[in-house]
């Protein structure tokens, strides 16, 4: 049965019927999320609800949509199992359960890799890419549709990266960008230009060849070279194709390998030097690279990347205000997702502390126990699951 339910009031064995959303458009706990005596200890915790709380609404009024079994306002908010309405204890979450996937979503992203399929060619090298194919993408609102905050990150980690790895990585690399855009509060215009950006940043490596770019082992100093022209050789196509002019969006996929303490390339450009695409173009194709699967590496989890591009912040690499931005939006929509232990456990990420950037999440296993990954240096995240990871046994 569906009702409000005071915050106070909150009792295990009941779940919440809609997902809390922050008015930015996080998900902090999604729908069907079981109320244990430790979920309700965040949901009634001022630090943790200040981001749902309407304007004007204090925490005693605050209410939750809730199912509630017929035995859950009968069970002891001190029992730490809660009581199910059948009367066993709590089943631990179960991937089989859980909506990982929003099929709206997946068939809005399978359309937009399709017309990449047809941008993206043997053709694209000689021609450039086909403007008309650009404006009909945008004018579909497709891409717009693909950075909706609530859902996007935690969709491109549920779903499957088989296929061409370029243009998986250019399109999330294209829907993290309009998700900083957002974050950002950048006007419309502007933001679907980086969107354009994210997308187009790689398509220079259509002109190197496939036995370089998927080459299982280290690279040569000769190949590295011709790796390190694609920006360059994106600069190139899209000047063919009439993009020339769109000044910001070159700026930063030229730039999108620069560093801020001159190591980078194709320019080894400084922070000042480095437009604000490309220092944003430059957050994002570490993160998405690092958590994908690619012929050289094994994907990592998203908070061993957060180390490695603080780490990069830290020496001046990477921008420090886009950088701690991105991490904290990126790591709070992670809520919800299911992992791989160290040692193989699955568990879902159902709490990370929201007040700073670095924070591990608190995770549940399949065999119901709790790790609070900040302070159990025993319990480690080795990687992020897609739904059929996760559904595997």
């Amino acid at each position: 049965m569906k009702k409000q339910v005071l915050l106070k009031d909150l009792k295990p064995g009941m779940t919440l019927a809609q997902a809390l959303i922050s008015p930015e458009g996080d998900l902090l706990m999604g729908a069907g999320t079981m109320l244990t005596v430790f979920v309700i200890a965040l949901l009634q915790d001022p630090a943790y609800m200040t981001d749902v709380l309407p304007n004007g609404i204090g925490m005693d009024e605050m209410t939750l949509c809730v199912d509630v079994p017929v035995r859950a306002e009968r069970v002891p908010v001190e029992d730490i199992a809660p009581v199910r309405s059948d009367g066993d204890k709590r089943k631990p979450p179960d991937p089989a359960q859980d909506s990982l996937l929003d099929s709206e979503y997946v068939q809005t992203y399978d359309m937009v890799m399709a017309q990449l399929e047809k941008m993206f060619n043997s053709q694209t090298i000689s021609r450039g890419i086909d403007l008309d194919a650009i404006g009909q993408l945008i004018a579909d609102r497709h891409l717009e549709r693909l950075c909706d905050g609530a859902r996007a990150v935690a969709q491109l980690h549920n779903m499957n990266r088989d296929g061409n790895y370029l243009l998986h990585h250019s399109l999330h690399c294209a829907i993290l960008a309009g998700l900083m855009g957002r974050w950002l509060h950048w006007p419309q215009e502007y933001r679907a230009r980086l969107i354009l950006a994210g997308l187009l940043h790689d398509v220079g490596k259509l002109r190197i060849a496939k036995d370089i770019l998927e080459k299982p082992s280290r690279l040569s100093r000769q190949e590295l070279e011709i790796v390190h022209r694609h920006p360059t050789y994106s600069v190139e196509i899209l000047t063919k194709s009439g993009l020339g002019s769109e000044a910001d969006l070159m700026a930063g996929v030229l730039q999108h390998h620069e560093r801020g303490d001159g190591s980078g390339y194709p320019s080894r450009l400084k922070k000042e030097m480095i437009s604000p695409f490309g220092k944003i173009l430059a957050l994002i194709d570490v993160y998405d690279s690092m958590t994908s699967n690619r012929v050289y590496a094994h994907k990592t989890s998203p908070f061993h990347v957060f180390d490695h591009l603080t780490a990069d912040m830290m020496a001046g690499k990477l921008d420090a205000e886009y950088g701690v931005l991105f991490i904290k939006k990126v790591c709070h929509a992670l809520t919800g997702t299911w992992v791989r232990l160290k040692g193989g456990e699955k568990a879902k990420i159902i709490y990370i502390d929201q007040s700073r950037t670095n924070s591990l999440p608190i995770v549940e296993t399949t065999e119901g126990k709790f790790y609070d990954l900040a302070h159990d240096s025993k319990a480690k995240i080795m990687e992020m699951l897609t739904m059929s990871e996760a559904l595997l046994s």
